[in-house]
């Protein structure tokens, strides 16, 4: 295994886009006497919501520990809708999980709401925060470089209270099949399993089957139902996602295609 696994998550396209190979460079450049490896994923752009749940879902369960960091850019400018001078944006966070695991990140919307709980430190990195408008290319990459050689002076001052809760009864991410993973309580379905429910989603409503698992209904049915995705927190506590499918079929189109933070509604 090579000495440090970096993932890169970010809203740049699909994964053949040009501005993954660019920041994939520079990292490279910044950790260039370590035996590193730099993989990607991409999420939709400016959803912060969908960064934040994948960040969690990897980096939560990760058993790496501090093999593995993240480099994390999806920075929708929405902090101020005024006029941006020289480009500027959100500010770039650092994060230690209980795990081991580092993050660095922009600190935009939801993208550090998932792993909150998960963490033993949030603090701000004093870092430009303008200059270009490709920040995670230009301007971030030394600092994380720092971060990886285990240099932390440029850390600044505490920033969890600055990082909201992530929101509930909402779509979170939509995988390849279409199967939407929502932050909707498990005991919510206990109150409703095995009857069929009307689920308003992005102004689309269908008819669903609360099962006990996402195969748990004929082809071609819609299911609401505990998914395959959630971690454990330091103190114990489990958080399990919930998921909307449809068997054979994408519930994401059938709904719209939702982005992330969508609200979920059922009655």
């Amino acid at each position: 295994m090579r000495d440090l696994l970096v993932y890169v998550i970010a809203d740049y396209g699909d994964l053949h886009d040009l501005a993954f190979a660019e920041v994939k460079q520079k990292l490279y450049y910044e950790l260039r006497d370590k035996d590193a490896e730099i993989t990607a994923f991409a999420v939709p752009a400016f959803d912060t919501v969908a960064t934040g749940f994948v960040l969690a879902q990897t980096a939560i369960n990760s058993k790496l520990g501090a093999k593995q960091k993240f480099y994390v850019n999806t920075a929708p400018r929405k902090d101020d809708l005024t006029p941006r001078v020289k480009n500027s944006g959100e500010g770039l966070a650092y994060v230690k999980l209980h795990n081991g695991v580092e993050i660095v990140a922009v600190n935009s919307g939801y993208s550090l709401s998932f792993v909150k709980d998960a963490a033993v430190e949030i603090r701000e990195i004093h870092c430009d925060k303008d200059g270009s408008q490709f920040r995670s290319r230009d301007v971030f990459p030394p600092a994380f470089g720092l971060i990886a050689h285990g240099d932390y002076s440029k850390l600044g001052a505490d920033i969890r209270a600055a990082v909201p809760d992530y929101p509930k009864n909402a779509v979170c991410y939509t995988d390849g099949y279409g199967n939407m993973k929502c932050s909707i309580e498990t005991s919510e379905l206990e109150k409703i399993k095995n009857t069929n429910v009307t689920v308003d989603v992005n102004g689309h409503q269908k008819e669903v089957r609360v099962a006990d698992g996402i195969f748990g209904v004929a082809d071609g049915q819609f299911c609401f139902s505990t998914g395959s995705s959630g971690w454990t927190l330091p103190d114990g506590k489990k958080t399990q996602f919930t998921e909307i499918v449809r068997r054979g079929g994408n519930a994401a189109e059938s709904f719209g295609k939702p982005a992330g933070g969508a609200s979920v509604k059922w009655r």
